[in-house]
């Protein structure tokens, strides 16, 4: 049985740029500013820009700070040095200084395929997963990469995907088990691999695609972490958009969270205001035409929402910083 939710407006990014595409919001942990903060990337400030920002919203007092960024920011990842982020940018990694606003080279270039751009991203033990998306959404040159933060170098885990997206992995004594998405062919994949995360040793599907009311976008583990919530970006001309919960086990919708007057809704991020577990919803206007802008006018807005849990997921590492 899946029990339901519904969203409430929470947030306003105040102008078209930051409506454009928010995506990858993440609890603060090594932030000097203190807080109750989300981190969360504007991957692009508007059709065919290729500049974007790095952003800090303040739960408490709802007030955001952008910070502008030379470049389209896919993830961040918060590394071991206070206030600097890992961050996905264009086809590279850099390191960000949240104080400063200046960019620091690594010197760690990811590919040289113009066609593509980095996409979602996750701190994981020993490094980042992240995936790059196909810039047109129609050729299978995108991929899933694990940069290894001891030996500062990148290799391709999955390759042949349009649009690597939002992700989660386990590791134990003989492997890792990872969900990955990849939005276009609306693929919600469940991987074996080996301890390296070099080679896929096995492959399914979480749920089959025609069963899924969008594209899925963003996914964060529950606290629990028997299932995965996961966001739903729906091109289509219709006022409201959805996330779900799906159980790791079989696949079922556990819960279902309405989000009003924003369809294309791109990622989840489990925050604690109030003592209470929420859920925050991040949406993009994207493609948005201006007849669909009408019927959702909360259209790049960011909401809040009840779930079932008492407790937070455990946040991400933080990535190693050389």
């Amino acid at each position: 049985m899946t029990t339901h939710y519904l969203a409430r407006h929470f947030f306003d990014p105040t102008n078209e740029e930051l409506r454009y595409l928010p995506e990858g919001p993440r609890v603060m942990q090594n932030y000097q500013g203190g807080g109750n903060v989300v981190g969360w990337v504007g991957i692009q400030h508007g059709l065919n820009r290729l500049d974007g920002s790095i952003n800090l919203l303040d739960l408490e007092s709802g007030i955001n700070t952008s910070l502008p960024i030379a470049g389209r920011p896919g993830f961040f990842a918060e590394t071991t040095n206070p206030g600097v982020l890992l961050v996905g940018l264009d086809r590279r990694l850099v390191y960000f200084d949240l104080a400063s606003g200046k960019i620091e080279e690594t010197g760690i270039v990811v590919t040289d395929d113009e066609r593509v751009t980095i996409n979602d991203g996750l701190a994981v033990e020993g490094g980042v997963l992240f995936g790059t998306k196909h810039l047109e959404f129609n050729q299978t040159i995108a991929a899933l990469y694990f940069y290894d933060s001891a030996k500062r170098s990148v290799h391709t885990v999955i390759g042949g995907q349009l649009c690597s997206n939002g992700k989660i992995l386990r590791r134990d004594a003989e492997g890792a088990t990872l969900i990955d998405i990849d939005s276009t062919p609306k693929t919600i994949g469940r991987y074996r691999l080996d301890t390296k995360l070099e080679r896929v040793l096995e492959q399914s599907l979480l749920v089959p695609p025609d069963s899924l009311p969008g594209y899925p976008d963003g996914l964060r583990p529950t606290p629990d972490g028997k299932s995965v919530v996961i966001a739903f970006f729906n091109p289509a001309h219709q006022a409201d958009g959805v996330a779900q919960q799906f159980s790791l086990s079989d696949g079922a919708v556990e819960c279902e969270w309405k989000i009003p007057g924003s369809p294309r809704v791109t990622c989840p991020e489990f925050v604690k205001i109030g003592g209470e577990v929420k859920l925050l919803f991040v949406s993009a206007t994207e493609g948005m035409p201006g007849e669909t802008r009408v019927i959702a006018p909360y259209a790049g807005h960011f909401f809040l929402a009840d779930t079932p849990f008492g407790n937070m997921p455990e946040h991400p590492p933080l990535v190693a910083c050389h």
